[in-house]
């Protein structure tokens, strides 16, 4: 579809993403029970179509489109959260285009097709139980042998690891240098010898997250993303990407979207009008965010801390939004039948507080704001020139 430019071709394209929403997801999806094969069959089903990856360049899988086609699909899909979609959410929007930005070349064409086909999930190994808001202070190490490395420490919150084939990994190369110099970034084989997953019950009932332990795992040097050494302006990379994913997002969020006919409904019934009021605006705000970040990136221009904005953003809503679906039009309490139609919603709202930890905490996303851009002093530090040890 790279051939496709004009306003003519985008009416085309949008009456395309209409059938293919309307009509062939529904008829992939029949009768397919379970978050991994729905979402495997989601994902055939876009592939198939020839939507997948819309912006990618060709030579890594994607349809080589311009910004345009994508905002298309927002629009398309808007109030249809594709959440059959959401386990290759971060290894496409974020690991993918991290690698195409570091010009990682290599990297991107073997696994960008094989993401974007579904063939493989992507997960993020940065944080660690003695490192999350201070990432740079990683213990997981990686030494040098005969050629590549070999890995050992403990990675936590991995989301997907239990089903990932690879993983994006910060690792501590040299402890002897300050701690922000002696990182580099990896991509593991997950399913390598030495790397042992445990999945961790969260309250919805599911085990989106995971405990990962590395035990002398080892990875080929031709897996170092981004130079030996070089882990901190690469990790900023990523996390810049997956702020920008998150504002983008928008209205065609992974997340189920609220039943409004049952807010509003209880909203007659004399429900608080101005909430509701306060959380629209509130989204608008952050929509319109979201497209001044995604018009910067598409221009071209580096990613910064406004990334931390639009994600902070996103999140607040979403919490307000899980919060207000609960007073409103949550009727199932403490309890719901399978099946029935609270129980998605229900799994929402106790789905929503995860959204404060993906991507960078809130408090991580407030501290770049402040310094960044606000111009505030920074927190306190540890005595410059203190390695990990």
């Amino acid at each position: 579809m790279s051939d496709m430019t004009g306003p003519a071709d985008l009416e085309i394209f949008q009456e395309r993403l209409r059938t293919f929403i309307f009509d062939t997801i529904p008829a992939a999806l029949a009768g397919v029970v379970g978050e991994v094969p729905r979402g495997l069959a989601f994902r055939g089903a876009l592939h198939g179509a020839g939507l997948a990856g819309l912006t990618v360049p060709t030579r890594f899988g994607g349809q080589g489109l311009g910004p345009e086609f994508e905002q298309a699909y927002a629009q398309v899909a808007a109030n249809r959260a594709m959440v059959d979609d959401k386990m290759f959410f971060l290894g496409i929007n974020v690991i993918l285009q991290s690698l195409i930005d570091l010009e990682e070349t290599a990297l991107a064409t073997e696994f960008g097709p094989r993401m974007l086909r579904g063939d493989t999930i992507a997960c993020q190994l940065f944080s660690e139980p003695e490192a999350g808001s201070d990432l740079a202070s990683v213990r997981t190490k990686a030494v040098r042998t005969e050629g590549g490395w070999i890995l050992d420490g403990q990675k936590v919150w991995t989301s997907y690891g239990h089903i990932a084939g690879i993983g994006l990994l910060l690792a501590r190369t040299d402890p002897t240098v300050a701690k922000h110099r002696g990182l580099t970034m990896f991509l593991i084989d997950m399913d390598a010898d030495g790397v042992e997953v445990r999945p961790l019950r969260q309250m919805t009932g599911e085990s989106e997250f995971n405990e990962v332990f590395l035990g002398g795992a080892f990875v080929p040097d031709n897996r170092v993303v981004g130079g030996v050494g070089t882990g901190w302006s690469t990790t900023l990379t990523v996390l810049g990407h997956e702020r920008l994913a998150v504002a983008k997002a928008g209205e065609n969020t992974v997340r189920r979207p609220l039943p409004m006919a049952r807010i509003v409904e209880s909203v007659a019934d004399g429900g608080n009008l101005d909430a509701l009021l306060d959380a629209w605006m509130d989204e608008r705000t952050a929509s319109l965010v979201s497209r001044q970040i995604a018009r910067r990136a598409q221009a071209g221009i580096p990613l910064g801390p406004e990334t931390s904005l639009g994600k902070l953003l996103r999140t607040r809503n979403g919490l307000r939004a899980a919060k207000l679906a609960a007073e409103y039009s949550f009727d199932g309490g403490l309890a719901w039948n399978p099946g029935s139609r609270d129980q998605d919603l229900a799994f929402e709202i106790l789905n929503a507080p995860g959204m404060a930890m993906g991507g960078g905490t809130d408090d991580i996303q407030r501290n770049t704001i402040g310094e960044r851009i606000l111009g505030l002093p920074r927190e306190p530090l540890v005595k410059e020139g203190n390695t990990s040890k």
